[in-house]
């Protein structure tokens, strides 16, 4: 490349905050230097993430700017949850209040919770542009959505090239229906959604299937570059894997990602006095959804079950090298076709056998396949489930049980960074 570019990064995940949003660009901006990219990023200060990791802060490039500003976030005082949140449902019918706090951010904030960082944003972004002329480019990531109304504002006033970066879908995304908007506000974020996939100079997401749903609102092309990772080379012979014929799963599990499938068949081997059951632990790390224990207890499973509070990003690396399979379960609602979250890539890197759990021919079949990473099961296949269960207990029992995957190239971090700057 010759002229080297300076890039503006407008995201609200940055270390030290945790959780899924803020792998994608944590891992591209490693690549940026090498591809002659200036990195500048602008995040809030001290924000009510759902999750924190101080260990993140540590994976940060020393080569970019990282820019801060605070930010007021209404939700933290209306009884939000760290924990929790939309997807997840209560054992006591909600009340009056929860409600009304439901309502009150599908209609009053839009096009989330942190709306009122956008103006304070844009006012304080506009003056670094204006003292910093060399950048030429911003991406905006989201959700939240805040994000590209920020890129869009400065887009109006300076000659800025802009990528808007949908990690996730905005009105077609799966819990919309369940934040009972109005027609008043139903009709504001998607005209708000329209504004910004017409205005954007480049519009990316992450699956083929988001894509789609995209060009059913805008007659555009959409780029599709999906989430990496690095894929750290460690020697698994010296890994102590689970004893237990384990199956875990990392990260929230709301009941839209309740794997019925998999109880169905476990209890079905339990009754069949399999000998999977002398073996088996199923370990859930991190905040459960009680109508995913309930199913569990109905199959007859919840002397298998281990619960584990989250843990930070590094502990889950080391569990998922240690765990004899990796369960990956897409929600069974909105547009599920195009699921593949950034957990099935560290999976991936994990280099143990993956089980997903899906729709068939989804974009998270295409994946699995294209890499041989394990078996994938539709929501309603329970005696595929069961089939594949046995086939990898036998495995195990034999100390045969090994990941196949290959094909990983096309998912490394730097692979894809340079996607995206080719879009610069």
């Amino acid at each position: 490349m010759s002229d080297k570019k300076h890039v503006l990064l407008i995201t609200y995940y940055w270390p030290p905050s945790g959780g899924a949003g803020v792998h994608r660009w944590l891992r591209f901006s490693k690549y940026l230097a090498e591809n002659n990219c200036n990195l500048t990023v602008y995040c809030p200060d001290d924000a009510a993430w759902p999750i924190r990791d101080e260990a993140l802060m540590q994976e940060v490039p020393e080569n970019i700017t990282v820019i801060r500003r605070g930010i007021f976030e209404p939700h933290k005082y209306l009884g939000g949850s760290k924990s929790t949140g939309v997807g997840f449902t209560e054992e006591k019918s909600p009340s009056a209040f929860k409600k009304f706090i439901i309502w009150v951010r599908g209609n009053m904030f839009i096009p989330d919770s942190r709306a009122f960082w956008i103006k304070p944003s844009i006012r304080f972004l506009s003056k670094y542009l204006k003292d910093h002329p060399e950048i030429d480019t911003i991406i905006s990531t989201g959700p939240p959505h805040s994000t590209h109304l920020i890129a869009r504002g400065l887009k109006k006033q300076f000659k800025l090239k802009w990528i808007a970066d949908f990690r996730d879908p905005w009105t077609q995304i799966d819990f919309y229906e369940q934040l009972a908007t109005g027609k008043k506000a139903d009709a504001k974020h998607k005209q708000l959604e329209k504004a910004v996939l017409n205005e954007a100079d480049e519009v990316v997401t992450i699956s083929d299937s988001c894509a789609d749903g995209f060009k059913e609102i805008v007659d555009r092309d959409i780029k599709v570059i999906t989430n990496g990772y690095e894929f750290p080379d460690f020697n698994e012979n010296e890994v102590q894997l689970d004893e237990a014929f384990t199956i875990v799963h990392f990260g929230s599990m709301p009941f839209a990602r309740n794997p019925l499938v998999l109880w169905k068949a476990l209890g079905e081997l339990k009754k069949e006095d399999h000998p999977i059951k002398s073996k088996l632990k199923i370990r859930l790390i991190g905040t459960v959804d009680y109508q995913v224990i309930n199913s569990m207890n109905e199959n007859g499973l919840e002397e298998f079950l281990e619960q584990v509070p989250p843990v930070s990003h590094n502990e889950s690396i080391q569990m998922q090298r240690q765990s004899q399979l990796l369960l990956l379960v897409a929600n069974n609602t909105g547009v599920v076709k195009g699921i593949l979250t950034g957990k099935f890539f560290e999976y991936l890197g994990a280099k143990r056998p993956i089980l997903a759990i899906g729709l068939k021919n989804s974009d998270l079949e295409a994946a699995m396949n294209s890499t041989n990473a394990g078996k994938f099961i539709g929501f309603e296949e329970v005696t595929a489930m069961k089939e594949v269960l046995i086939n990898y207990f036998n495995e195990y029992t034999q100390g045969e049980l090994k990941s196949q995957s290959t094909n990983l190239e096309q998912y490394h971090s730097a692979t894809l960074a340079t996607e995206f700057v080719k879009l610069f």
